[in-house]
Formats: C-alpha cells, sequence, structure tokens
C-alpha cells in the first residue's frame, strides 16, 4: 500500500474542493507497518481503515498544517448495494503514498477488494480547509511583516532576524524567529500586518528549481533537501516575500479577515510570536 505513488493535487489546485478518482487500495490500519500505524490517531469507536487513490485532494498533514477531513464515497453503488460512506478523518503522508485514516458509516459492509478500481468522489470540509488556509497564509504574512521591519530597523527589531519553525494549528499558531523581537515590537507588527491585509496582496503558488529557491525565499531553502532536477513549491505574498511551502492558501490576503498578533516570547535567543485569525 505505502508503495503506490499519490499524485498531491492541493499542491497545484489548493481551491479544488471535490474530486473524482478510482480506489487503489484497502486496507485496516492494523495491517500497516507498525512504524507507520504511530503516525495517526484512529477513532476510538469504529476500526479504523486506510484507503489510498492515485489522486488526492486531501491536504495531508505537516509543514505546521494539519489535515483536511471529509469523505470519499462510490460514485455507483456496487450490484449488491454497498454504498458505504468513507469518513476521512486523518490525511499523512509516508512516501511516495498519502495514506486517508478513516472510518465507515455503516460500518459494515465497508469498501473490499471488490471495489479497487471503481470510481469515489472525495469531498473535504470546506470550512475546515478555509480555516487551515486563513492561518496558513496568516503565518506566512506574520512572517513577511517582521522580516520587512527587521530589514528596515524599525521598531527595535534586529537587522539579523532568521526566520525559524512555525505552527499553522488552530488555536496553537505561531512563527519563530532566531534573534530577539522586544515586547514592545507588537504594536508595530501588528500594524505591519493590518497593512498588508489591507492591500490585498495576491497569494501565488510557483515551482522553482532548488537553486532559483534558495536564493529568492526569505528563508532560502528552510533546510529541505532538493535532488538533481526536483523542483520546490514556493509561496509568494505580493512579490514581497516567498516561502518554500506545501501547504494550502487563500487567493488574495482579504480573504484572511484579519491576522491577530496574540503575544511575544523570547526564550534562549527565539522569538515566537503568537496568531490567530478572527473575521474582519
Amino acid at each position: 500500500m505505502t508503495d503506490q505513488k499519490t499524485d498531491p493535487l492541493y499542491h497545484r489546485e489548493g481551491h479544488l474542493h471535490t474530486h473524482t478518482t478510482t480506489l487503489s487500495s484497502i486496507a485496516p490500519l492494523s495491517s500497516l507497518p507498525s512504524t507507520t500505524q504511530p503516525l495517526f490517531k484512529p477513532p476510538p469507536s469504529k476500526t479504523p481503515y486506510i484507503l489510498t487513490t492515485p489522486s488526492t485532494i486531501f491536504h495531508a498533514q505537516g509543514g505546521g498544517q494539519p489535515s483536511d477531513i471529509g469523505t470519499i464515497t462510490l460514485t455507483k453503488p456496487t450490484p449488491d448495494g454497498n454504498d458505504p460512506k468513507f469518513t476521512v478523518h486523518q490525511v499523512r503522508k509516508v512516501d511516495p503514498s498519502i495514506l486517508h485514516l478513516g472510518t465507515f458509516d455503516p460500518e459494515e459492509p465497508t469498501f473490499t477488494e471488490q471495489e479497487v478500481g471503481l470510481e469515489v468522489r472525495q469531498d473535504i470540509d470546506v470550512p475546515t480547509r478555509v480555516l487551515h488556509s486563513r492561518l496558513h497564509t496568516g503565518g506566512h504574512v506574520l512572517g513577511l511583516a517582521i522580516h520587512l521591519l527587521s530589514r528596515a530597523g524599525e521598531a527595535g527589531l534586529p537587522q539579523d532576524l532568521k526566520d525559524g519553525k512555525a505552527s499553522h494549528y488552530p488555536g496553537a499558531a505561531f512563527v519563530e524567529n532566531v534573534g530577539l523581537i522586544p515586547g514592545d515590537a507588537k504594536a508595530r507588527i501588528q500594524e505591519k500586518v493590518d497593512e498588508l491585509v489591507s492591500r490585498d496582496l495576491g497569494v501565488a503558488i510557483h515551482f522553482w528549481s532548488g537553486e532559483d529557491a534558495g536564493h529568492k525565499c526569505i528563508s532560502g531553502l528552510d533546510g529541505a533537501a532538493v535532488g538533481d532536477g526536483e523542483e520546490v513549491r514556493v509561496v509568494d505574498i505580493g512579490g514581497l516575500g516567498s516561502y518554500p511551502c506545501g501547504g494550502t492558501h487563500v487567493k488574495t490576503l482579504k480573504e484572511l479577515g484579519r491576522v491577530v498578533v496574540r503575544n511575544i516570547k523570547r526564550q534562549k535567543g527565539i522569538s515566537k510570536v503568537s496568531y490567530e485569525v478572527v473575521d474582519a
């Protein structure tokens, strides 16, 4: 199962909410290798299964963004009337496959090996995807605002600040910088973020060579290893700054609502700036 390549359509078509494909494989979670099973947190009430498809619109957890949720259903019922709904709870990537963890309703009968190759429809939960996209883009806008202020020597930010890790989870979103951001810079950072959002800058996805990404992106390649001939997926904020990124994003910054800077914490030379997105 985990050697079947999956095309991550969300990398190129991040605003596609429904997709028709075919069923590649189905197996109980318990049948996966012992090294893979711990990647998932199955729901307690039903038997968890793993489904794979040749392509998927379900964002796989990673890069600081949670996975999509939604459903996978047969587009046509089988002759025996077997027409269950598979509810997707979590999605993980185990190269080269993207694995959809979920449960069936009704729990029995489920898809069986007889259904492999049949046409299925993927439907992601749109409000969840929109929230995750807003948070992910909002994190890049916050990072960009800090970067622009730092390079301009404003708000007491050191000019040698460097991007660190980030999380874009609801209720736990933050960006980190290597270097110390003073606590009284919060208001100026918020002002800069609001300015960028008010300009309704476009958010573009590019695929660059490793060399171009290393030179053009604010954080360089962010530690990613890029093989010969491989491309790096990049998100660009209005031409003002780019980041290597595999997540989903809004199309323009006004779709964010408002990005609210919540707190700045400093520890061991690292500044952690927490944030959230709210309706404008």
